[in-house]
């Protein structure tokens, strides 16, 4: 269900509780009122003014569908959840925290009570109402982990670079088994053409024909061979590409494992791969890197790199070494892109998404990169678990807004344009059709409001990603007018 009903648009002031005044001073009594004049009077003191009166929430209404409410910004949505908190009576804060407290006192295993210390800490916050509360293990000089302790590491694991010491299942125990009853399921094993075929048309004569048919030109193309000699010149001798240079204008810190990636995609995407081309050398040393980088268990960073970055760089490489395998049919890349694979139905957490760590949280901009290394295995024939991948629509569900056709980061964030156009794509990887309501909403409503421009000051080519790919599946004219703009612009 949407969360149409919880929008960040339609929230009002709220009572302020009485601070507690156990164990403060008396007050200070008020001021005597002035003494009349001689022969005259005080005037009387004025009423207080009436509180304003709430703001009821905007409705939507279809006749309103082509002049849509602003998106809010992020401080105006947090300034409204403030005002909420606020609202909750201290009292209510204590017990739940005091609740919560004695359920997990009440089923802690003896033996874990027994084993070490436990640390519990309490904090103020400045923030009326909310309490700060944190429950940690202490730390303990124990003896080396027993088989059955391992188990239960790997199930509760919180850090990427663990992952050597994390056993997964077989290859051959990942083999999807969905439910026949499943309709979401269903959905996925009926994809449009334009995805099920999503790795083939980027060469020869096939590509020639969807150029002409989508709007691409010998400008077009022009500008995305400057691109791809820009890179080729910049590939490091290991093969490998940096975020932070050599360029003039490079990142702030390096992710090699995310730069190497998408680099690679970038020649894939264009349709140059390892087994021929003028590319060839390039894409054959960047994906002999990547891969020698990936462990046993499938997984590609290096725990030296960004912690929040490890998991969008592993779901990049795994698009990069997937395509590659899928294009190609190289077999030396089948067992690399099957690892793959296998990580990513593990890592889901049980928000049914993914986020900066295996199997915890979840955030819909890291989702949308696992959802399209799963639907890519699905384009290159591998085995991938059909099940998890429905799954998310569930997640998607719960950051959905104005009837699923505008998306959020997490179910704490109010919707965004980059967020929107991520979370409709996942929608049509997962089974919408073109004509589906809230797809086609989103796109007249917030997309093809927002094309491309030149004096963009946001500049956003995150939204500009998931958008293009939107729009192209949607096609027809809103696809002509994006593509339009995009045309403009880009290649400038």
């Amino acid at each position: 269900m949407s969360k149409s009903s919880k929008s960040p648009l339609a929230s009002g002031p709220g009572p302020t509780p009485e601070p507690p005044t156990q164990g403060l001073p008396a007050p200070t009594p008020p001021p005597l009122p002035p003494l009349a004049p001689p022969g005259g009077h005080v005037a009387p003191p004025r009423p207080p003014a009436a509180p304003p009166l709430p703001v009821p929430p905007p409705v939507y209404s279809p006749a309103a569908a082509r002049q849509p409410a602003p998106l809010p910004t992020a401080g105006q949505y947090r300034a409204q959840q403030l005002q909420q908190a606020r609202r909750v009576p201290a009292w209510l804060v204590s017990f739940t925290v005091h609740l919560i407290l004695i359920l997990l006192l009440a089923v802690s295993p003896i033996a874990k009570l027994a084993s070490g210390p436990l640390n519990i800490t309490l904090g103020f916050s400045p923030t009326p109402g909310i309490a700060e509360f944190e429950l940690t293990a202490g730390e303990l000089d124990t003896d080396a982990p027993t088989e059955a302790d391992a188990i239960d590491f790997a199930d509760t694991l919180t850090e990427p670079s663990q992952l050597l010491d994390v056993n997964l299942p077989e290859l051959a125990e990942l083999r999807p088994t969905p439910s026949e009853s499943s309709d979401a399921v269903q959905a996925l094993a009926n994809l449009p053409v334009g995805i099920s075929a999503g790795l083939t048309g980027r060469s020869g004569d096939r590509k020639s024909d969807l150029l002409a048919k989508y709007g691409g030109s010998a400008a077009t193309e022009a500008a995305v061979d400057l691109g791809l000699q820009w890179l080729a010149e910049r590939q490091l001798p290991n093969g490998s590409w940096s975020l932070v240079g050599p360029y003039s204008d490079g990142g702030i810190s390096e992710n090699v494992t995310a730069a190497t990636a998408l680099a690679l995609n970038a020649f894939l995407g264009a349709g140059w791969t390892h087994k021929d081309g003028k590319y060839r050398s390039v894409v054959e040393r960047g994906l002999r890197f990547l891969v020698g980088k990936q462990n046993s268990e499938g997984y590609f960073p290096d725990p030296r790199e960004p912690s929040r970055q490890q998991m969008y760089a592993q779901a990049i490489a795994s698009i990069t070494v997937t395509e590659a395998y899928g294009m190609t049919r190289d077999p030396s890349l089948e067992l690399s892109a099957q690892r793959a694979m296998r990580f990513a139905a593990w890592s889901q957490s049980n928000l049914r998404g993914w986020r900066y760590e295996p199997r915890h949280d979840a955030d819909l901009s890291v989702t949308g990169w696992y959802v399209m290394t799963l639907i890519t295995g699905k384009m290159a024939g591998l085995d991938i678990d059909e099940q998890k991948l429905a799954q998310v629509s569930e997640f998607l569900d719960s950051v959905s807004y104005e009837e699923q056709s505008r998306y959020a980061y997490d179910d704490f964030e109010p919707p965004s344009l980059g967020m929107t156009a991520e979370g409709l794509l996942c929608r049509i990887y997962l089974g919408w059709p073109k004509n589906h309501p809230a797809l086609l909403r989103g796109v007249e409503d917030d997309l093809l409001a927002n094309v491309p421009r030149d004096n963009d000051e946001a500049y956003s080519v995150y939204y500009w990603y998931y958008a293009t790919q939107v729009l192209h599946h949607v096609g027809g004219k809103p696809w002509d007018q994006w593509n339009r703009a995009m045309k403009r612009v880009l290649p400038a």
